[in-house]
């Protein structure tokens, strides 16, 4: 998958898989891993893993039916420790009862603390998550702060997992397609009637250049010089 100016990434972008390479933020990202994700109510997503020498990112597409005016949304999201969420009550483990709470459809938490922000319960999603390796069932809360910036994102699943995301919202186009592989060194065709290559020309140069040393060599030795 090549780059040019011509390119329309944001169609490109979509059809990214496994071995692709995507340039982000001056960062050269492979794409590690790809996966889907939809619920009976038409919400969908689109789930790329990339990966640098030092990092690693999910870059999310999102079909929401309910938000027609902002239908397709890309985000680019981050996994942080589940230890980093809480609430506003002092000793309140909410890492250890998230799991819990969510899969027994239990009352989100209407608000929580992560990464140095305030975020607010927005939406409930349960459905499926689509892989290499098969099909799970996950429950998802999800949270924005007050500017709509930021999202927090919990996922529980039926192997009590649970999982974080801090995420923003990024545009396409901040994205180009690098190239999936280096390209095939050249070969160049040699014509029988074209003068020999350059190694052949060499070759030649340091016969003669040695040859005319060993004639200067002996007419000094035999006093001719």
């Amino acid at each position: 998958m090549n780059s040019s100016l011509d390119t329309d990434y944001i169609s490109f972008l979509p059809r990214l898989r496994a071995g692709d390479r995507v340039i982000y933020g001056g960062i050269q990202w492979e794409i590690e891993d790809f996966s889907t994700y939809d619920d009976a109510d038409g919400y969908e997503t689109m789930e790329w893993l990339l990966k640098s020498n030092r990092s690693s990112y999910y870059l999310l597409r999102e079909v929401d039916p309910e938000n027609p005016e902002t239908k397709v949304n890309w985000y680019l999201s981050e996994e942080i420790g589940v230890n980093r969420v809480s609430t506003d009550h002092v000793g309140d483990n909410v890492q250890f009862a998230l799991w819990d709470v969510m899969l027994k459809q239990g009352e989100p938490y209407l608000k929580l603390r992560a990464m140095g922000r305030v975020y607010y319960f927005e939406s409930q999603t349960e459905g499926n998550y689509n892989s290499v390796d098969g099909t799970e069932s996950r429950t998802t809360w999800d949270y924005w702060d007050e500017q709509h910036l930021w999202n927090l994102a919990i996922e529980a699943w039926r192997d009590r997992e649970l999982h974080v995301y801090s995420t923003k919202k990024v545009s396409p186009t901040e994205f180009t397609i690098a190239d999936k592989v280096e390209k095939p060194q050249s070969f160049i065709f040699q014509n029988p009637t074209q003068p020999k290559a350059k190694a052949n020309d060499r070759t030649w140069e340091i016969i003669c250049a040695w040859t005319l040393i060993i004639i200067g060599f002996i007419l000094m030795t035999s006093g001719d010089w």
